[in-house]
């Protein structure tokens, strides 16, 4: 379907939650492969990948996570203040702390080193094993973090968090079967972890399985109904099946102006009401003037407005 094809190729929401359900997350799953529910042609790995560069740059506020560079330790006060602690007091705990808080800021290469020195303490700290497996998945190197991600599992058999990163290793190295069952290992450790329930979702949109995408994002947005992510997974459920009013409203539900607005555009676009289009980009636009696809989109449409006239 031409909608599912622009709105994924532009990208605009978030799939996969990371680590504790954050910035994008059991074993009783079947195996084998899955009945497909009617509607449009599965979407693609890259199809989903793409989708979620502009919605996690659209999740990242007002201040990018790039411009804070050396100045994050003067400007973040969480960051400032677990450094004083690990300063004073250098225990495992502190450099983990440290880890999460130049995680938190995109700073992976200093959360790495961070990491590492709580483990150079504590080797069988299982938190810093799944810091640093989520540093190498988000450096793109996912089979780097599988070892971390493993141990962090063995040494904390409890760990739904842990689960969940081993989730998303796995999914990023193609194999969503089994990052839904480590998604599912998380849900059963843990019952309230929206979070590893939008993961779900997020696999079985992946398999054009959309009757349980959708359980699965509602069960997640049930549990928490704050999770912009499942709101955003659900609506893509209602693109991928062809229903577009349905979408518009989770779109719009989902709480982001920019997005909601760029979202409207794309099912305009799809429809072939250019002018419509051009207007909901240009309202993305005026919500987040750095929204560069949102730029070229409404270029496309206002230049496909025109020449439709001839």
């Amino acid at each position: 379907m031409r909608v599912i094809a622009l709105l994924l190729g532009a990208a605009v929401a978030s799939g996969c939650a990371t680590g504790t359900g954050a910035s994008l997350s059991a074993k009783l799953v079947n195996q084998g492969k899955p009945a497909r529910d009617p509607g449009g042609p599965p979407l693609t790995s890259r199809q989903i990948q793409e989708h979620q560069s502009v919605m996690r740059e659209l999740a990242a506020g007002a201040v990018m996570k790039e411009s804070l560079g050396a100045r994050a330790e003067s400007v973040d006060p969480a960051l400032a203040a677990a450094l004083r602690l690990a300063g004073s007091h250098p225990t495992a705990g502190n450099h983990l702390r440290v880890a999460h808080e130049y995680f938190r800021l995109g700073i992976l290469d200093t959360a790495h080193t961070h990491a590492t020195r709580a483990l150079l303490q504590s080797p069988r700290l299982a938190e810093a094993h799944e810091v640093l497996a989520r540093i190498w998945r988000d450096w793109g190197l996912p089979g780097l973090g599988m070892g971390p991600a493993l141990r962090a599992t063995y040494f904390d058999r409890t760990s739904a968090a842990a689960e969940n990163t081993l989730g998303t290793l796995l999914d990023a190295l193609g194999l969503p079967g089994e990052a839904r069952e480590a998604f599912a290992r998380a849900v059963a450790l843990d019952a309230g972890a929206g979070w590893a329930l939008n993961n779900i979702c997020f696999v079985e949109l992946r398999l054009n399985r959309l009757v349980d995408a959708r359980s699965h994002c509602a069960a997640a947005l049930d549990v928490d109904p704050g999770l912009t992510a499942a709101r955003n997974n659900l609506a893509l459920t209602f693109v991928a099946s062809g229903d577009a009013a349905a979408a518009r409203q989770a779109f719009v539900a989902a709480g982001n102006p920019a997005g909601a607005a760029y979202n409207r555009g794309i099912v305009h676009l799809a429809g072939g009401e250019y002018t419509l289009a051009a207007e909901a980009f240009e309202e993305a636009i005026a919500a987040r003037p750095t929204f560069a696809a949102a730029k070229a989109r409404a270029h496309e449409a206002r230049m496909l407005a025109i020449t439709s006239f001839r």
